[in-house]
């Protein structure tokens, strides 16, 4: 039967699975019209997200004793999977273990709900025979699959019981311990550049004996705050024998050496899922309290970002970083926990370059349900005898988030140049900046708060090159760089611990503008402090020099009200200053004199939370706003 992936508005499958599970009897039913399945009409259903692809047996002759799991219901060959990885009987109880009752307890222990019997498995629900036209269409659907399911169970087959509840235990406890440091603050008084450099450091250094000598004998030519100073600094600088540190990058290397962790196919899986229960290889029975994604994921943007923030400050103070704190950063983003604790999408492009895959061109398909779409041979009227190679996949990628999610579509920098005509959609080499982390997605496709596009895009070609145009608010930036430092000179003094400037820009990667020109380190962003002001400054005198002409062109407003305090505080917020935010988000373009096509140069995002305070003019409101005459509606081209 054709399967179409519209609505049931027509009375079609909508967000239904083609097939689903019947445990007690195991056997696989078809959709039937009125989502019916082997006569149970609209049934609840779990899934499961394992891996298994790298362990087919592909020849009869490979490990013969090894038998398929038995099944009713399909027309094709069940894979038989390497006994070494998991054993038929493992797989048949952690199927039974799916639909049991209390694996939906975890949010309301109080709460019994009505029998599950069905799960998606995708080797049951999915047609298995290599390029057949069903298998690519349910792939395309795995997004709404997944969201439709009642729970959802992460199998990390190799892991035993005691090795993950302590792997687990340990992150949890780690992030724990290291949580407070967030909080760490210097007052607005605490200014680094009134005490000598080369003392501060040294103090910084030395033991806490040392220390207190020190303040003694020095107390009378230095400043009284000089021990809050310091001490809060110690605090948020982290020594790298710190046991918690150890300890979290111990588990954490233990847990993602999983084939779960390595595997793309269940990156997305656990994008869609994050509060999935995750279970050890040994398929113990779900109770209250069973680890969820998220718990891993929450606890490792905890630690990310206190050991980040250590680094920021070190780096500030040219000292030199740990190599644990280091080495734990890279941990958390190379496996991509970070990117899922995210929320945000578009950084899973970059980690799926990271993930293990047969085909290259499953780097897009591996991912593309988390925007839902169905892209290449997953399209639902795409051509049969098509098949896309991943540059292809890559371009209807960018030309579908460019269209569909405009802001979204743009929330990402290149940390290498991009070949020419392709800077203007994410690549491999893109990554997220933490302020655009703000900005996230959930999987129901919508903005975390509310959020308003303010441009048009679509995409073109021009001298066969391939390159995005766009309909929106423009102004200079040369304009929005002086109102910028004007409002942090009048307000932020009174408004922010730790003095944190009002915009953020992230500048791409080109032969127009060397990332060397302003960082060492293009993974890192520049601080939101006095540096990006001075970031500011040196583009617009850069491009001057240059003849180039440097604009912001508007892509929309955000805001973040629906944050928890706990999120708040990841992003180095203090209670006091919770009350939600409003940000505006654009995107960076370089003119070359009398040139057709724009170059996209970056992007930059700032706050708009102060411009109601009566600090600033109303002239000057509006400009920060996006409403004053200097920002000028214009079409245009951009690559």
């Amino acid at each position: 039967m054709e399967i179409s992936s519209q609505t049931d508005a027509d009375g079609s499958i909508g967000d239904w699975p083609q097939r689903l599970l019947h445990v007690p009897t195991m056997t696989s039913y078809e959709w039937q019209a009125g989502h019916v399945y082997g006569g149970h009409i609209k049934p609840r259903y779990s899934a499961i997200s394992y891996t298994w692809g790298r362990y087919r047996l592909n020849s009869a002759l490979e490990r013969p004793h090894v038998k398929p799991i038995e099944l009713d219901g399909v027309d094709w060959e069940i894979p038989r999977i390497d006994d070494s990885h998991f054993t038929v009987g493992q797989f048949e109880e952690l199927i039974r273990r799916s639909i049991e009752p209390n694996s939906y307890s975890g949010h309301n222990p109080a709460f019994t709900p009505s029998k599950i019997e069905f799960v998606w498995l995708d080797v049951a629900c999915i047609n298995q025979i290599p390029s057949h036209p069903q298998m690519a269409v349910e792939i395309g659907r795995q997004a709404r699959i997944f969201r439709k399911a009642k729970h959802v169970i992460v199998w990390l087959n190799q892991a035993t019981l005691q090795g993950l509840e302590r792997e687990i235990n340990g992150i949890v406890a780690a992030a724990a311990t290291a949580e407070p440091r967030l909080t760490q603050t210097l007052r607005p008084e605490d200014q680094w550049t009134s005490i000598p450099g080369s003392k501060f450091k040294m103090t910084l250094l030395r033991n806490e004996r040392w220390l207190a000598s020190m303040i003694k004998e020095t107390k009378a030519k230095i400043k009284e705050n000089w021990f809050g100073i310091v001490a809060n600094t110690r605090r948020m600088l982290l020594q790298g024998d710190e046991q918690w540190l150890a300890s979290a990058l111990e588990n954490i290397t233990l847990l993602t050496e999983e084939r779960w962790f390595s595997s793309l196919w269940t990156l997305q899986e656990a994008f869609l899922s994050q509060w999935a229960y995750v279970i050890s290889g040994e398929v113990e029975a779900l109770r209250v309290g069973s680890p969820q994604l998220r718990d891993i994921f929450t606890a490792c943007e905890t630690l990310n970002a206190v050991c980040k923030r250590s680094v920021a400050y070190k780096q500030a103070l040219s000292l030199p970083t740990a190599d644990t704190e280091v080495r734990l950063i890279d941990m958390i983003e190379r496996s991509g926990l970070a990117a899922l604790a995210m929320e945000n999408p578009m950084a899973l492009y970059t980690v799926a370059s990271n993930r293990l895959t047969s085909r290259p061109v499953d780097r897009v398909y591996g991912i593309m349900q988390v925007f839902d779409f169905q892209l290449g041979i997953s399209a639902p009227h795409a051509d049969k005898g098509a098949s896309p190679n991943l540059p292809e996949l890559e371009l209807q990628l960018g030309q579908d988030l460019l269209t569909k999610y405009p802001i979204m579509s743009q929330l990402h920098v290149h940390t290498q140049p991009a070949r020419q005509g392709q800077a203007w959609r994410v690549s491999s080499d893109s990554r997220v900046p933490e302020l655009a982390s703000k900005v996230g997605y959930f999987v129901t496709s919508s903005f975390l708060g509310d959020h308003k596009c303010l441009c048009q895009f679509s995409s073109t070609k021009v001298d066969g090159n391939s390159c995005a145009s766009f309909v929106g608010k423009i102004c200079s930036f040369e304009i929005l760089q002086k109102a910028w430092s004007s409002m942090d000179r009048h307000i932020l003094p009174r408004r922010r611990t730790g003095k944190k400037s009002t915009q953020q820009i992230i500048v791409d990667s080109s032969a127009l503008l060397p990332f060397s020109l302003f960082t060492d380190d293009p993974t890192q962003d520049i601080p939101r402090d006095e540096r990006q002001h001075r970031l500011a400054a040196e583009l617009v005198t850069l491009c001057s020099r240059q003849g180039l002409s440097i604009y912001v062109l508007l892509l929309g407003r955000f805001s973040d009200d629906q944050h928890t305090e706990g999120w708040w505080k990841l992003a180095g917020g203090s209670n006091s200053e919770f009350n939600g935010d409003r940000f505006n988000i654009g995107l960076i373009l370089i003119q070359k004199t009398n040139a057709e096509v724009w170059s996209r140069s970056g992007i930059c995002i700032w706050d708009l939370g102060q411009t109601a305070s009566g600090q600033n003019s109303a002239l000057q409101n509006d400009l920060l706003e996006g409403n004053a005459n200097d920002w000028k509606l214009l079409s245009g081209l951009f690559e």
